[in-house]
Order: C-alpha cells, then sequence, then structure tokens
C-alpha cells in the first residue's frame, strides 16, 4: 500500500498507530541542480528544435537559473498564514513559467532580451497575480527587479513589467503570432473594444468600461484559458467584472460559456445531471467550453465535491450510468480507430476524460469576504492546487475616473466642465468611503464593504435623482407656463363672445323662421317613415330566423369541436413523451418485435405524402425515416392532421388499428418511444373522425 500525504494541508497527520506498519519516506523538493536539469531539457529541445536564433537558444540556461532563484526568493518572503492560506508556492508553481515560456514562437522571440521581458511577464502571472495585497505586489516587483537584474543586463528601474502578452485568437495585426508582446496599448484597447462590440451583437449586452486594469485581467484569463488544462479562480468582491471579464475572454478564445441556472429545490442531483450533459457536449461533440462557476451558486457545499474532482482529474465517480457510459464509449471508439489508437473500453474513456479536461475549462468566481473561501479551499484543495489564481484588487482612482466618465457621457444636458467635475467627485467620494472604512475597521474592530458593485450604485442612484429632479423642475415650469397661457387665452376668448353674440342675435331669428318651415315639411316625411318601418319590421323577422339557425349550426360545430379536442391534446401528449434519447435508442433495435415493427410502418404511411402510401414498410424504411432524430420530430410535430387523405386513413384501420396489440400500453413493455408513436397514431385518426 502506498499513500501520498500533503504535509502542507491543514488536516495533515499521521496515526500512531499506523507508524508501525508504514515505512515513512519524506520527499522533499528538488534541489537546484534537479530542476536546472529537468527544465533545461524541456526548454533546450523547445528553442532548439523550434527555429529560435542562436542568442535565444544560449540564454536558456541563464533563464533558468533566474526562475529557480526566483522561486527561492518567493517561497522565503511569502510564506502562508490563516488568511493568507494559498501562499503555497511549489514545483507546480515554477512549472507553470515554463509552460508559459513554451507559448513562445520564433516571431515573438527574436533577441535575447524578448525572452527575458517574456520570463518576466510569466513570473508575474504565477506569483504576483495570486497576491491578496498591493503591498506584497510592490514586494514581489522588487524581487523580481533585483532578480532580473543579477542574471541580466538592460534591466533597469524605468523598465519593470511590461505590457501584457496576449493569447487569443484575436490577432492585433497581420503576420503577428497568437502570443505576442502587446507594444501598442491604444491598439490592443481597440482590438478588445472591437470583440466586445462582436460580443454584444451576438449576446446579451454587455456594458463594460475597458480601462486598463480590466484589459489586464483579460488578458490574464485569456492566457489560462489557452493553457493545456488551464482552470481559473477568480477571487474579488462583487462588482469587480469577474464574470463579465471572463465571458469577454471565453470569446476570445472562440470557446462557449455553460452556466448553471438555479431553481427552487435545485439539489445535488440536477448539478449532477448538468455536468453530465455538458460532459457529453465537450468530450464527444469536441466542442470547448467554459464552465462558470461562482459562489452564489453553492447552496450545497456538497456541490464542491464534484467541483473538486473536476478540478482534480476530471473524472467524477457515478456521474454515468452504465448505459451512458456504453454510449460514449462506443461514440469515442471511432475516432480511436480513425486516429489508429488501441479502442479498447479504457483506453475509449482515457481518451474521453483527458479530452475533458483539455476542452473543459472551469472557472470559479469566488468572493475573499469572511472565512467561505479559505475553509472550500482546507476542504477542496483541488480549488487551489488546480487552478491558476488571479486576485481582483480594488480599482483604483483612474479606473474609477473611467468608469464614471463613460457613465457620465450617456447622461444628456450636462455642460463639459460640469461632466469632468462629477466625475472627480463620485470617485473621490469612492475613495474617501474606502479610506475612511479602513480606519473605521481599525478602530472599531468592524467591516464596512465598499465594493465596484457600491460604486455602480453610486452612480445609478445620482442618475436616478437626478432625473427626479429634472422631472420635478420641468413639471413646475410647465405647470406655470400653462397658467400663464391660460390667463391669455381667456382674455382672448371673452372678447371673442361678444362679437359672436352680436353676431348670433341676428343668426337666431333667421334660424327661427326656417325651423317653423322645417317642422311643415317633417310632417310629411313622417308618414313616409311609418310605411318605411313596416318593411323594416318584416325584413328584422327573417333575419331573427336566419340568426337561430346560425345559433344552432354553431352549438353543432362546438360539440364536434369538444369531441376531437381530447383526441387532439392526448396526440401532443404522446409527442411528449418524445425525445432524442428514446428514440436513439428505439433506432438501435436491430430486431424489434412485430409491434413495434407495425407502430413505426403505420408512422410511414401517416407521413407520407399527398396519400401516397409506400410500399416499403419495413423496420429498415422506418430506421431511415428516424436517422435524423430532430427532423422526424419536427414531421410529427408540424403533422397537417386536418387534410389526411381517405387513402391514408383507411390503410392505418384496416392494416394496423384492428389489431388487438396495437395499444399503447402493451406497447410500452416493449418500447417506451414506440408506446408514444402508438398513441399519437391512434390519436391522429381519432381527431380525422
Amino acid at each position: 500500500y502506498i499513500t501520498c500525504m500533503n504535509p502542507t494541508a491543514g488536516s495533515f497527520s499521521i496515526n500512531p498507530r499506523l507508524q508501525r506498519h508504514f515505512a515513512v519516506f519524506a520527499v522533499h523538493f528538488p534541489g537546484a541542480d534537479a530542476l536546472a536539469t529537468i527544465f533545461s531539457s524541456i526548454l533546450s529541445a523547445h528553442f532548439l528544435q523550434g527555429g529560435f536564433s542562436y542568442g535565444v537558444s544560449r540564454s536558456v540556461g541563464t533563464l533558468i537559473q533566474a526562475a529557480i532563484c526566483l522561486h527561492q526568493k518567493i517561497s522565503q518572503n511569502f510564506l502562508p498564514t490563516a488568511i493568507r492560506f494559498h501562499y503555497i508556492f511549489n514545483l507546480r508553481d515554477l512549472s507553470n513559467i515554463f509552460q508559459g515560456i513554451l507559448f513562445a514562437v520564433p516571431e515573438s522571440i527574436r533577441y535575447p532580451m524578448d525572452l527575458v521581458h517574456l520570463w518576466l511577464h510569466e513570473s508575474s502571472r504565477v506569483y504576483s497575480d495570486k497576491l491578496m495585497e498591493e503591498k506584497d505586489v510592490e514586494l514581489f516587483n522588487k524581487i523580481l527587479l533585483d532578480t532580473g537584474k543579477r542574471y541580466f543586463e538592460g534591466i533597469d528601474d524605468s523598465m519593470f513589467i511590461h505590457q501584457p502578452l496576449v493569447y487569443s485568437h484575436f490577432s492585433q495585426g497581420v503576420g503577428e503570432p497568437r502570443y505576442h508582446q502587446a507594444s501598442d496599448w491604444e491598439k490592443l484597447q481597440k482590438t478588445l473594444a472591437d470583440a466586445l462590440e462582436h460580443y454584444n451583437e451576438l449576446h446579451a449586452v454587455m456594458d463594460l468600461v475597458l480601462f486598463e486594469e480590466a484589459i489586464q485581467h483579460i488578458c490574464r484569463i485569456s492566457r489560462i484559458l489557452e493553457a493545456p488544462y488551464g482552470n481559473a479562480l477568480l477571487v474579488g468582491v462583487g462588482g469587480s467584472g469577474k464574470q463579465s471579464l471572463c465571458r469577454l475572454a471565453a470569446f476570445l478564445s472562440s470557446l462557449e460559456v455553460f452556466q448553471i441556472t438555479l431553481r427552487k429545490g435545485y439539489s445535488i442531483n440536477d448539478l449532477k445531471s448538468d455536468i453530465a450533459a455538458l460532459y457529453i457536449k465537450v468530450g464527444v461533440k469536441n466542442i470547448g467550453t467554459v464552465f462558470l462557476h461562482t459562489d452564489a451558486q453553492i447552496p450545497d457545499e456538497r456541490f464542491l465535491v464534484l467541483i473538486n474532482d473536476m478540478l482534480a482529474s476530471g473524472d467524477i465517480p457515478d456521474l454515468f450510468n452504465d448505459e451512458e457510459v456504453d454510449m460514449i464509449v462506443s461514440s469515442i471508439r471511432l475516432e480511436l480507430r480513425g486516429l489508429g489508437l488501441i479502442d479498447s473500453r479504457d483506453n475509449c474513456w482515457n481518451f474521453f476524460i483527458e479530452r475533458i479536461k483539455r476542452q473543459l475549462k472551469v472557472v470559479l468566481c469566488f468572493s475573499p469576504v469572511g472565512f467561505t473561501l479559505r475553509t472550500r479551499a482546507r476542504k477542496f484543495p483541488a480549488l487551489v492546487n488546480c487552478t491558476a489564481i488571479d486576485w481582483f484588487h480594488p480599482w483604483p482612482q483612474l479606473a474609477l475616473q473611467s468608469v464614471s466618465s463613460t457613465f457620465i457621457e450617456k447622461i444628456p444636458g450636462l455642460e463639459p466642465k460640469v461632466r469632468v467635475s462629477i466625475c472627480d467627485f463620485i470617485s473621490y467620494a469612492h475613495t474617501s468611503v474606502n479610506e475612511v472604512s479602513v480606519k473605521y475597521q481599525q478602530n472599531e474592530k468592524h467591516f464596512n464593504y465598499t465594493t465596484p458593485k457600491s460604486f455602480l450604485e453610486f452612480m445609478k442612484l445620482y442618475d436616478n435623482l437626478l432625473g427626479k429632479k429634472r422631472n420635478e423642475l420641468a413639471q413646475k415650469v410647465d405647470r406655470l407656463e400653462n397658467g400663464l397661457q391660460k390667463l391669455k387665452n381667456t382674455a382672448s376668448q371673452v372678447e371673442d363672445l361678444k362679437a359672436r353674440l352680436a353676431l348670433q342675435e341676428v343668426e337666431l331669428w333667421q334660424r327661427n323662421s326656417d325651423i317653423e318651415a322645417l317642422i311643415a315639411k317633417i310632417g310629411q316625411q313622417t308618414d313616409k317613415l311609418n310605411q318605411e318601418r313596416a318593411v323594416a319590421d318584416a325584413e328584422e323577422q327573417k333575419v331573427e330566423a336566419i340568426q337561430a339557425s346560425v345559433t344552432k349550426q354553431q352549438q353543432e360545430t362546438e360539440d364536434d369541436l369538444a369531441k376531437a379536442e381530447p383526441a387532439l391534446q392526448a396526440a401532443n401528449t404522446a409527442l411528449n413523451t418524445l425525445n432524442r434519447l428514446n428514440l436513439t435508442e428505439l433506432r438501435t433495435f436491430p430486431n424489434p418485435p412485430a409491434i413495434v415493427t407495425n407502430v413505426s410502418a403505420a408512422v410511414l404511411v401517416l407521413l407520407s405524402t399527398q396519400g401516397r402510401i409506400p410500399k416499403d414498410r419495413s423496420w429498415k424504411a422506418s430506421k431511415m425515416v428516424m436517422s435524423k432524430v430532430d427532423e422526424f420530430l419536427q414531421a410529427l410535430v408540424n403533422f397537417d392532421k386536418e387534410h389526411i387523405s381517405e387513402a391514408t386513413v383507411r390503410c392505418v384501420r384496416d392494416d394496423y388499428l384492428k389489431d388487438p396489440e396495437f395499444n399503447p400500453e402493451f406497447v410500452r413493455q416493449k418500447s417506451s418511444a414506440a408506446a408514444g408513436l402508438c398513441a399519437w397514431v391512434i390519436n391522429i385518426i381519432r381527431f380525422h373522425e
């Protein structure tokens, strides 16, 4: 028996009773010479066989010594504590640096200093991105700068961590390699802005402000997603932009994003079902996907057991039943044969899991507030050990001003000078509250969290208050203007009424004369009207008779419809029992029972066009029709049930419905999909009748 234990884990202990039965060996961290030998073999082969220049290949040895020295200094200066629980730097971190260097191509690494720049960048990504506080980042930068000066010439205080390197499918220019130094910051910003615009055209709109820190985080996340077995742990307070930046980075890497949707009663079994469907999508269909999960989507801590297994090995126990495993193995077997590999069951399953580990990128978005994160990291070590950590620090002053400026520009009716003042005050207010919160925590031992989400809510509050006050002022102005206008209109109307009154007196006398003449004329027309009324009464009696006939016919039609509706509903209910899975299962029958063949033949007859009853109604012909499952289901849903030819109905009724076994309950004993088709056929004929 061999047991491997991590001495840095919080639960590490050796039972004294077991010590009598086990030989304990301490596996120490490899020495500098051993590490130099290991990584020299890897890098030298890459740079010698990759077509790099002689000067670049020659500087590999010095680069490895500098990387080992830097790792030793980082391990000595950044020690793990209760709060800094993830400050554990081991061989995995050192390997990740060289893994990033292996992304290099000759087009981007032409001179030895380009390789040094790449090493500085990869060291920052591996070590600096997981540091919690700004002072730790400053200390790391100083250590990195001192180490660089010690081993390389041409490094001074003015040349520090260069602009981030982009690793994505979106190139900034023609002929540029995928992983290259972003020398033109404006061009990089424009590239990401175009990508964001393209994303908003295809997906739900994300209103992002691409300030410098946001762009850097996009580049970091993109680098993680493009790495083999790249999984990320994004740590930051609410509103930092973790999910939005991850979605944009995934779009840059041509990866789909999957995120569970919590609902009432969502349990671990539902999560297993979602992950199983995701595994089939990624492992069988080979679709690169990002599994985005936040701490708000963990109602049950047992969810992390599945996520921990996904990160650690990719193989989640009891995720699939035997039938699903057989389906996966059969799908993978054809691919292995095409690659010339042994298509045994174990090889197929291992190939499936390996593809999951490479194509499924797990990105966790957690908040550092409280003790939840450190507790989960202790219980589920893969959350930290098997992910690349990107710690989101508070937004700097320039970022706050950039976001507020973008927000204020959308508010109409503000003068340019006022816009600038408002932007400065909003960012100043947020920063000052942060400073007071620190003093409050030091003096009162209580926390007051101000997050980027608070900053965004603050700007929304300003916009709402400004709109409310503008509406109130506009209403008051409108009331005043309306009152003045009504006074003017009233005075004018009074003068008009006086003039019109004099004219109307003359008109009134003339109208009295006209009315007397009209009364005499009306007397003559009254007799004529009485005659026409008698004719109208006769017509009314005829209309009532017609209406009674129509009402009777309408009642008969409604009775017929009431008889047909249950059959139509039953047919639709039968269709709802059909899905891609049980139809695929039905197609796999080599020699189905006779009743199943009769059901499929009856469906073929109903689906025949213009009453042309197919001659070939064998099981083979039925399988051909059901080969395209989605089109077959769509044909059933869109079936023209109101225009079935009499020949078709007569064939189905005489050849199949008279069979006593043609019953859904009996057919369900053979196949659930065939039972649904049987019920559909029966109810379609009933509806027709």
